[in-house]
């Protein structure tokens, strides 16, 4: 168990600094005219601030992403919308939200040749993630997306054939004018193989502006957690926790800093985080 992970992805914390925990009091500690003590405290909630430690300037990147909450997520509960409100800009065949029987709840379900289209708008370096099954299969698959990557599946790094998945991407392998869009087709055309045009359920979609570290693929999987409680809100949990909290990030000053690496001198940077509890 790592000591200290967000929606199931570890978050490093510098061993020399550790992590600190600031208490804030929901309430007051006052006195008295006659000295006495009074407190009107109802709860007690903490603040877990760290350091990263070094990271290349990629990872660091995408760990100030999740600390931060950037994104969007889709959890298919009671619509179309994301954690910011985002809905669809186009769908093509019958596209439905809120189908009973997801990975996490509800879902959303694409009947054969249908499509649905997010304008996410994001640029070069992108992530995205999600669950799904065809109708009637018993098992979830979990894929991860990434740009200048295969499709990493079931916490498998880089294991799929990019054009295998239900997102749709061009012959390089990008997404065609930043924007996402998820496509099932019948038979054996592109993507998800369906000889039996059924319906492909999705569950947890996430879109991310940063390509995610191959460290995460596997965690991500075997946490088998949404990602956020909800976005971007996270989970926090971790053996240098008393227990699982929900928290929002928060991150700090950061600084660059140089090692050498394989014999080679490599730049990267840390920063300072903050968590705090709901």
């Amino acid at each position: 168990m790592p000591a200290l992970a967000l929606s199931g992805i570890p978050l490093p914390v510098l061993t020399e600094r550790g992590l600190t925990y600031t208490p804030t009091l929901l309430g007051e500690h006052r006195r008295a005219f006659s000295g006495w003590l009074r407190t009107s405290e109802r709860r007690e909630v903490l603040s877990y601030a760290g350091n990263t430690g070094p990271l290349s300037q990629e990872d660091a990147r995408a760990y100030r992403g999740l600390v931060k909450g950037e994104g969007e997520v889709w959890n298919f509960d009671a619509g179309m919308r994301s954690n910011s409100f985002l809905l669809p800009s186009a769908t093509t065949g019958t596209v439905t939200a809120g189908v009973a029987g997801g990975r996490y709840g509800a879902c959303l379900r694409m009947a054969a040749n249908s499509n649905v289209t997010f304008l996410t708008g994001v640029g070069a370096k992108w992530t995205v993630a999600y669950w799904w099954k065809l109708e009637g299969q018993a098992t979830w698959t979990h894929y991860i997306h990434r740009s200048g990557h295969f499709i990493s599946s079931g916490g498998l790094v880089d294991s799929t054939t990019p054009n295998s998945g239900a997102l749709v991407v061009d012959g390089a392998g990008a997404l065609a004018g930043g924007d996402v869009t998820l496509r099932i087709l019948g038979g054996f055309g592109g993507g998800i193989v369906n000889p039996t045009n059924a319906a492909l359920l999705v569950d947890d979609l996430v879109i991310l502006p940063w390509v995610a570290p191959s460290s995460w693929v596997a965690p991500w999987y075997a946490a088998g957690q949404p990602f956020g409680a909800p976005y971007p809100y996270h989970v926090a949990s971790g053996s240098a926790l008393y227990e699982p909290r929900v928290v929002l990030g928060k991150v700090g000053q950061g600084r660059a800093v140089e090692w050498w690496q394989g014999g080679a001198r490599v730049l990267g940077q840390e920063f300072d985080y903050e968590l705090q509890e709901r």
